[in-house]
């Protein structure tokens, strides 16, 4: 029998396990980074370096908790998650630093300094930084297609190999403006880069991230041709809208009027698609009830993410951290129920491929309900 087919994008059997290659990955990962942070000592120096990674982390776990809050229906992979932000971190950031040196010495040997300063930040910059971000995402979507199957997950992965990016870019940027102008130009960095701006990176990648998001739910071959390279072209057109204005000394007009709409624009997407799933649940899970596979007193349990939340304390608090975990797998796996209902209706999903995943998704759910006896009503852990 044929793979199942998710539109044009195949929807992989689990991974064979290989033992090898995680370590091998990661152990690439860390010699990536480790260049670059040896690169920033060796032209900074230890003092200001360490000033650096200390500002750099200042915003981190704020945005990464914001993003993981964009997605709490169906949490991705915390593996998943953490390689993304470790690639933009190291892979991403090596191959930007060393293709945007190369591209801002041959263009300093073409022409004027000031026109090549220019133009590497406004041209060579967006471009690179954006593809090299842009190629974990596709990895995803080849590799791990159940993990990346709408567009808010494409906003979550994007936001956090922007953020890794982001983090790394800031310890160069921190470290250079200590050693050129102190503790003053330290603070000064600081202000525009971490607290003005610590969402562009995030917001660039996330922009390629939407539009491998759309590809993977589109029924048109074309639109999943097409919308990849609409969002990698977005990303491109706002960093480099970006890295002009910087260059040029506008900043502020081209951060209130471009970048923050942008930025509340994702997060208010993200409100309206959060909605719009839960008026599916609604919707289709009653049926389920009928057929005997979920219960009428958990339906607005399921619905609620504050109620989700309360119900996996009371469990763990009455049955442990056990039953609080197949808690999570109940929620988690009905809101896949709802997304599987979702792209079939979408996308003409292969009936032989739904039938399979319905299954698989309806027994996991049945051992999950089974593997905490206590009572979920709202009645009992409101």
């Amino acid at each position: 029998m044929t793979a199942p087919r998710l539109g044009a994008w195949p929807v992989a059997p689990p991974p064979t396990p290989r033992r090898w290659l995680a370590p091998v990955v990661y152990c690439a990962l860390a010699v990536a980074g480790l260049l670059v942070l040896g690169v920033i000592v060796l032209t900074s120096g230890p003092v200001p370096f360490a000033a650096g990674v200390a500002l750099a982390l200042v915003p981190v776990p704020l945005i990464v908790l914001g993003l993981l809050a964009l997605d709490r229906y169906e949490p991705e992979p915390l593996k998943l998650l953490l390689f993304t932000f470790l690639w933009g971190a190291t892979a991403a950031t090596l191959i930007a630093l060393i293709v945007n040196t190369a591209a801002l010495i041959a263009l300093r040997v073409a022409i004027n300094e000031d026109t090549a300063d220019f133009l590497a930040a406004a041209v060579s910059a967006p471009v690179v930084e954006e593809l090299a971000k842009g190629a974990v995402l596709l990895g995803l979507l080849r590799m791990r297609r159940r993990d990346l199957d709408g567009p808010i997950d494409g906003i979550v992965y994007g936001g956090l190999v922007g953020l890794g990016f982001a983090m790394t870019e800031n310890v160069l940027y921190y470290s250079a403006a200590a050693v050129e102008n102190g503790v003053a130009g330290l603070l000064g960095t600081f202000i525009v880069r971490g607290v003005l701006s610590p969402l562009l990176h995030p917001l660039f990648a996330a922009a390629t991230g939407i539009g491998l998001g759309y590809a993977a739910v589109s029924r048109w071959s074309a639109a999943r041709r097409l919308l990849p390279l609409l969002g990698l072209v977005v990303a491109m057109c706002l960093h480099a809208t970006w890295n002009a204005a910087a260059t040029r000394g506008h900043i502020v007009p081209v951060y209130f009027l471009i970048m923050l709409p942008a930025i509340v624009g994702v997060f208010v997407f993200a409100a309206l698609d959060r909605r719009r799933l839960r008026r599916l649940m609604r919707r289709i899970l009653p049926t389920y009830v009928q057929s005997g596979w979920l219960i009428m007193a958990d339906l607005p349990m399921l619905e609620s993410l504050k109620w989700r939340r309360r119900a996996r304390a009371f469990v763990k608090h009455a049955a442990g951290p056990s039953a609080a975990k197949a808690m999570r797998d109940y929620q988690v796996a009905a809101t896949e129920l709802v997304q599987l209902h979702d792209r079939t209706e979408r996308l003409q999903f292969d009936p032989s491929a739904f039938v399979a995943r319905q299954q698989s998704l309806l027994h996991r759910l049945r051992a999950a309900r089974h593997a905490f006896s206590v009572p979920v009503r709202p009645s009992t852990w409101r």
